[in-house]
């Protein structure tokens, strides 16, 4: 096997950090090196990360550069690295045991240049009726390896010179999309890369509707920053308004009474697609604990997470400044 260093950022993760640490060093094969970059914690992380190095065989090195963002500290982390492989991933996470082990694999063979793993949710830490919904509306998080899936940096290693000739990840934007205009910038170099369909990274999701919406919220302006994901945009805004439409339309017709329009109930349908979507997922999970009982939430959190995205991508579309509109026009990525 490869030498590699195993990179991650951190913020206020002492509720997990050390189960996250624990899991690190069962795995079957561990890093040579992990670098953690801490963007100024306050509840401890620090005391915690050196406190385990002190007495683990991990060779743990954390650097700190407060207030710095996600993709800063994962580009600090990558150019202190001492290996040319590097393995990411977001610490608060759970792992498998064979984890790091199926990513580093694959390089045995000189071809692969990048190799991306899926990941899944921790289904018995799914405790809250938002939780529940979310795992609904996710269709239990069930991995479909695709065209469609975007390889996060939870789970995903690559050859050094790969982040480099990208030019690392993107430090102009705001909070989020940079490992998405990660993973499209390595499909559009055509790096040689192959994809794990195992879920061998456990996600750990929120708990509460407004949680997921200062998610989804977070998520719409990285997209809206970087202007991609375009056409989902319009598509949210379609289905959107579409669906706020019916029940004045429907008083309208009330009133006019002409009956003609009801034909375009048919095109209302659209607005409601992301309802049927949780019903059909329901009845796929054939499990009483995601039952019809939990689409009130499934209803009110796509709602929520609809706006926040809707919102925050206007808002980082047309808000944001000038050095960010200039980053943004060298994107080559859609």
């Amino acid at each position: 096997m490869k030498k590699f260093t195993l990179v991650s950022t951190i913020f206020n993760e002492a509720k997990r950090l050390e189960q996250s640490l624990q899991e690190i060093e069962r795995q079957t094969i561990t890093p040579d090196e992990i670098i953690i970059t801490d963007a100024g914690s306050t509840d401890g992380s620090i005391d915690i990360l050196n406190s385990y190095a002190a007495k683990s065989k991990l060779n743990i090195r954390v650097i700190v550069k407060k207030g710095c963002a996600v993709a800063e500290g994962r580009n600090i982390a990558i150019e202190n690295a001492a290996n040319d492989l590097i393995v990411s991933t977001d610490f608060g996470c759970q792992y498998e045991p064979n984890w790091l082990e199926t990513l580093v694999k694959y390089f045995d063979y000189p071809e692969i240049e990048v190799v991306g793993g899926a990941f899944t949710v921790n289904e018995t830490e799914i405790k809250t009726a938002a939780a529940r919904a979310d795992y609904i509306l996710q269709n239990g998080y069930q991995v479909k390896i695709d065209d469609n899936f975007s390889v996060s940096s939870r789970s995903i290693a690559y050859y050094k010179y790969v982040w480099t000739k990208i030019g690392g990840y993107n430090e102009w934007l705001t909070l989020a999309a940079d490992d998405t205009i990660f993973w499209r910038e390595i499909k559009q170099h055509k790096f040689r890369y192959i994809i794990d369909p195992k879920p061998l990274v456990k996600w750990n999701r929120h708990t509460t509707a407004r949680q997921f919406a200062r998610e989804a919220g977070r998520y719409g302006l990285g997209d809206g920053e970087s202007q991609i994901n375009f056409r989902n945009f319009l598509s949210n805004v379609a289905e959107t308004a579409i669906r706020y439409s019916i029940i004045p339309f429907t008083v309208i017709l009330l009133i006019v009474k002409n009956w003609w329009l009801t034909s375009l109930y048919i095109i209302m349908i659209f607005g409601l697609r992301s309802y049927f979507r949780a019903i059909k997922n329901v009845i796929n999970l054939h499990n009483p604990k995601y039952g019809f009982g939990n689409l009130p939430m499934c209803f009110y959190i796509t709602e929520t997470q609809r706006i926040a995205y809707i919102l925050n991508y206007l808002k980082g579309w047309l808000f944001k400044s000038s050095a960010q509109k200039t980053e943004q026009q060298k994107l080559t990525v859609k």
